[in-house]
């Protein structure tokens, strides 16, 4: 794939608002050329902006995210659950599951999505009904609540008492799910 002369988009992964953003760009009566598209270049200025979010997943299809340490069992158990789903009721099912390179002892990340309605989903979940982290280290290094849709589910996996939770737990993390229980309250 070229895109702005340049070939292929590199590791990070392409959603369709991004895709919508390229076809925007060529509408415009002078599209921008040797572009970046899902990063933010501060340096070349060469990002194009995003257009407005698309979300194109079928209703009713449930999207779920988990976050892992290699060989702790998550990737297994979520190609069971997948596997189950898939085999043993009416719902289609679609998995992917990305791998730190150290596997062993590096980040996992399962991406399963279940409904009524064939998915048809070419790329890794940006909006999810489900998050679990299976490493309470994570919430140090990651946005794990990225995506998580209004009114959504993040679970945590923990040995932290809740007082120790209250006080691990990063300032950024609290204030997003206070403004999500907020949210969903009004």
């Amino acid at each position: 794939m070229i895109i702005g002369g340049r070939y292929g988009l590199g590791s990070k992964d392409t959603v369709p608002t991004h895709i919508k953003t390229v076809y925007d760009n060529l509408k415009l009566e002078n599209p921008k050329d040797q572009f970046t598209l899902g990063i933010v270049d501060d340096v070349t200025n060469t990002s194009l902006e995003l257009s407005d979010e698309l979300k194109i997943a079928q209703k009713g299809t449930v999207r779920c995210k988990f976050w892992g340490l290699g060989s702790d069992g998550t990737v297994g158990a979520n190609k069971q659950a997948i596997k189950i789903i898939g085999d043993n009721t009416e719902k289609y099912a679609q998995a992917y599951f990305a791998y730190d390179s150290k596997k062993s002892g590096g980040i996992t990340m399962s991406h399963l999505r279940f409904g009524d309605a064939p998915i048809r989903s070419t790329y890794l979940i940006d909006e999810a009904d489900y998050i679990a982290c299976h490493n309470q280290s994570y919430v140090y290094q990651y946005d794990l609540l990225k995506g998580l849709k209004k009114g959504g589910i993040f679970v945590l996996n923990t040995i932290w008492n809740e007082d120790e939770l209250n006080e691990h737990l990063p300032a950024a993390m609290k204030n997003y799910m206070a403004k999500m229980i907020s949210n969903s309250i009004q």
